[in-house]
């Protein structure tokens, strides 16, 4: 699985880019740069924000095409199959890109598992919409993050943790999730974040209750009163809403057969993927790729 560096270099060698401990980069983007996404195929182990500030972007997550303009933001997460389809030519961006590991070691991180503003507890819910003056000012947050990240400080690492925490919890008070904070204790943020960890990286092959209840040493009563707690959905919901995503950015975005996909996703038959898909998405992986 490909690293931040790996990435940067690999499909970004255009831009000159610097990370903070392979852990946090922040990155102007335009059309040229977008469109490198593509080229990224499977599931990565970063989040990234990505706040448009000029032009459009038409982008599919699996759960449906989205279209992008200025003051709107893009969130990104492990697990997310991501196609972008268009991007206008004076498109422009700024995305903060955080890893896997470093977003779920901070607090910041806790408050938006309670707030639920990224799409952990609602997949496909990746659009947030912000006014003027708040895009500003979290524009003026990324900016500044790439700033430190490139400078050469003693007290760095606090100074990057700080600002990124900063920048999570201005977003979670700007959707005004406060209001209806769920009660959740220590010990279930720490269950559900180890289970949304083991899901992103297990939902092809391991589509069992049990397998995760095992994986984290609980019983299955017990962690999906968690996943029902958090999300309101069941363990099954959110495995099957990741293979219903990453199948539709299979049938748009490959060239693959249903037969293939089928295959791919770990499904008996083409015949049970197809009753799945119709089952998630109320229509056949055969209309969907006739329509590309």
């Amino acid at each position: 699985m490909p690293n931040l560096n790996e990435i940067i270099h690999t499909h970004l060698q255009a831009v000159q880019r610097e990370t903070w401990n392979n852990k946090l980069t922040c990155a102007l983007t335009n059309k040229q740069l977008t469109m490198l996404t593509n080229e990224l195929t499977g599931s990565l182990n970063w989040y990234s924000f990505t706040l448009v500030t000029e032009g459009r972007i038409i982008l599919d997550n699996g759960a449906g095409e989205m279209i992008f303009t200025p003051n709107e933001m893009f969130v990104f997460y492990p697990g997310s199959p991501i196609y972008i389809h268009e991007a206008s030519d004076d498109f422009q961006g700024i995305c903060l890109i955080c890893d896997e590991l470093m977003a779920h070691d901070t607090q910041a991180f806790r408050n938006l598992i309670k707030a639920s503003v990224i799409p952990i507890s609602n997949y496909g819910n990746s659009k947030v919409t912000l006014t003027p003056s708040d895009a500003q000012r979290l524009q003026a947050l990324m900016l500044l993050i790439r700033q430190y990240i490139m400078q050469p400080l003693s007290l760095k690492n606090e100074i990057l943790e700080q600002l990124y925490s900063v920048f999570i919890n201005d977003l979670v008070s700007i959707q005004s999730f406060e209001k209806t904070r769920l009660s959740i204790s220590r010990q279930s943020e720490e269950i559900f974040i180890s289970f949304y960890t083991l899901l992103t990286h297990n939902y092809l092959e391991h589509r069992d209750l049990k397998f995760y209840a095992d994986s984290l040493f609980i019983t299955t009563t017990y962690l999906s009163r968690i996943v029902k707690q958090i999300t309101g959905k069941t363990v099954m919901d959110c495995i099957n809403e990741l293979l219903a995503m990453e199948a539709t950015r299979l049938l748009k975005s490959t060239a693959l057969t249903i037969e293939q996909i089928a295959y791919q996703l770990h499904f008996a038959t083409s015949a049970s993927f197809d009753k799945f898909y119709k089952r998630m998405r109320g229509t056949t992986p055969l209309a969907v790729r006739s329509i590309q």
